[in-house]
């Protein structure tokens, strides 16, 4: 109905505007050559007064002779204006036609529907844009498919531990000696961390995290997480340093949230610098008066194996793990850093990595 209804209206109103047309033209012209044949009846017969009444009959067959031929002419500009308006109102409606289609079956649920249309228009733009979307809603569909699975994944595995503990010591197969609970203890802390992660990310995505921004130093909440974060490091046989400035224009941030940036960092850091290894936390403020308002930049530099190339652009996704790095041994909820970069953009500012294999 609606494209029918839309056709329609285009022959309809290009019909409507061949037969103002028309009407105006056939007018004029009857106006015209009767105007014009009375003139010229009173130049050859010399008369004063030559008026429709006084025409002849030769004279009166002419006129009927015009105007049935201005309704013919009529007739059949109508409809020849009627066949184009339709064929016209066709074509045009086509592209939306097929625009319309694609975007039912989109709705349906099909994701791969995409519409080729070349007419350099707007009619172009609007398909190009519907294109957009589509590939984007394929991309979040396909990395939602994605992330349930890694979910359930990543809970399998801390759940088939601790049930596995629990049946051998119900069974009586094992029992639990304070490094078997230690063992149970440290996945439900795996899991518990994971599910708080969960929470935040998807919190932080939707844009519902809540932020309580207040001034902060940042150089005291990078020696905080440098304190916080001494014993672990250690425990790895890794030094952690610090290369800071004196001092630091104060931020307007979420000091809890900005200590979770620079912990889990330091985590992730800390987690994949071998022993005798070294993590340097560094900051540097621009020093162009252009800049306003002036940028903080923080840096968290290591030397562990380094990242290849292939991986880098993947390292903020749910998740994702490199190849070298695909260890349960101290390994975390894979939220970390996707939840780094959405609370760095959360504040304003912006995370990336820079990194080379070796």
């Amino acid at each position: 109905m609606m494209r029918r209804g839309l056709a329609f209206k285009l022959s309809l109103l290009f019909l409507v505007l061949a037969l103002v047309t028309i009407g105006i033209v056939a007018y004029t012209a009857d106006q015209t050559v009767r105007d014009q044949f009375g003139n010229y009846l009173q130049q050859i017969r010399g008369m004063q007064r030559m008026m429709g009444p006084m025409l002849g009959i030769a004279e009166e067959a002419f006129l009927g002779a015009f105007r049935q031929s201005l309704v013919v002419s009529i007739i059949a500009s109508s409809v020849l204006a009627l066949a184009l308006g339709i064929t016209m109102g066709l074509l045009f409606t086509r592209p939306v036609r097929r625009l319309t289609s694609a975007a039912k079956k989109l709705a349906e649920g099909d994701l791969s529907q995409r519409v080729t249309i070349k007419t350099g228009d707007e009619v172009e733009e609007l398909a190009n844009a519907f294109n957009s979307m589509a590939q984007n809603l394929d991309a979040k569909e396909s990395g939602r498919r994605h992330l349930l699975a890694d979910i359930a994944h990543e809970l399998r595995t801390p759940l088939t531990v601790v049930q596995g503990n629990l049946e051998a010591w119900l069974d009586g197969v094992m029992q639990p000696t304070p490094e078997n609970i230690a063992s149970v203890h440290n996945e439900t802390l795996l899991l518990s961390r994971l599910v708080t992660d969960l929470r935040d990310l998807s919190l932080a995505e939707a844009g519902q995290l809540k932020m309580h921004c207040e001034p902060a130093d940042i150089l005291e909440l990078i020696r905080g997480e440098q304190a916080a974060l001494a014993i672990n490091a250690e425990e790895h046989k890794v030094s952690l340093k610090t290369d800071l400035p004196a001092t630091l224009p104060p931020i307007e941030a979420d000091p809890q949230r900005v200590r979770q940036v620079l912990r889990n960092l330091l985590t992730n850091a800390i987690r994949y610098t071998p022993a005798g290894g070294t993590i340097t936390v560094a900051a540097t403020v621009s020093s162009s008066a252009s800049i306003a308002p002036r940028v903080i930049t923080v840096t968290v530099a290591d030397t562990g194996v380094g990242i290849a190339a292939e991986d880098l652009p993947h390292m903020f996704t749910h998740f994702y793990k490199a190849d070298h790095s695909r260890h349960r041994a101290g390994a975390g909820s894979g939220l970390g850093l996707a939840i780094v970069k959405q609370l760095v953009e959360a504040h304003g500012g912006k995370v990336w990595v820079d990194s080379e294999l070796g």
